[in-house]
């Protein structure tokens, strides 16, 4: 039997060595690495032979959070499954976790045997999901289907193929306003409106504020 590489990233000493212990009485799952921040794995990840095929990555975490973190790990090795652990049920982080990439997001009290469950799901192409969270997933999808819907008609010849939240942001950029802003004014955190603002910058070719905002004003895209 092949056995499942985990490596675990979690600050608390007390729950990182409680999760590495449980988990080395399965025989298909292999410990690679517990470390107690974001840092301390893409370092790891970077000069490791075998990487690990999943990471069970806490969200609130010193320095690097596990979100940011796994926008990071997501670029340089997309073959990895990312399954977010939190005591939050937090609608924004459910939402952002999906965003950059993770494969699952369960809650810390998970008793163990679904825990190796969710890391033998996702190595079958399935989403593992906390009950809790799954039925917040549900009710913050359905808003979104509805949102789509209504803006159908914005994202016909849009430049650049923008969606409406990214010409949202773009307008926003225009008027000069700062990311911090730009959260408060499109009820997002920060750090996600900092990734739509890259990807922005992506899709308009231009790598600056000043430089999207003309080439904006140019295209007529705001």
């Amino acid at each position: 039997m092949k056995k499942i590489n985990v490596a675990v990233i979690e600050d608390h000493s007390i729950f990182r060595k409680r999760m590495s212990e449980l988990l080395s009485f399965y025989e298909e799952v292999s410990l690679n690495f517990a470390v107690e921040n974001a840092e301390q794995c893409i370092k790891n990840l970077d000069k490791a032979e075998v990487r690990p095929d999943v990471l069970l990555m806490d969200i609130e975490l010193p320095g690097l959070s596990g979100i940011e973190a796994t926008f990071q790990i997501k670029q340089s090795y997309p073959e990895i499954d990312i399954i977010m652990f939190t005591v939050f049920e937090d609608d924004e982080r459910i939402f952002e976790s999906i965003q950059v990439g993770a494969t699952g997001y369960l809650l810390k009290d998970e008793p163990i045997e679904n825990v190796v469950r969710s890391i033998r799901e996702v190595k079958k192409g399935g989403a593992p999901i906390s009950p809790g969270i799954a039925r917040k997933m549900l009710g913050l999808m359905t808003s979104m289907e509805k949102g789509a819907a209504l803006e159908t008609e914005e994202m016909k010849a849009v430049p650049f193929d923008l969606t409406p939240a990214e010409i949202r942001i773009l307008e926003q950029v225009v008027d000069g306003k700062t990311n911090k802003e730009i959260a408060e004014q499109v009820f997002l955190s920060p750090w996600t409106v900092k990734t739509h603002i890259k990807n922005i910058y992506k899709k308009m070719q231009v790598n600056s504020r000043a430089a999207a905002v003309r080439l904006a004003l140019r295209r007529k895209v705001v």
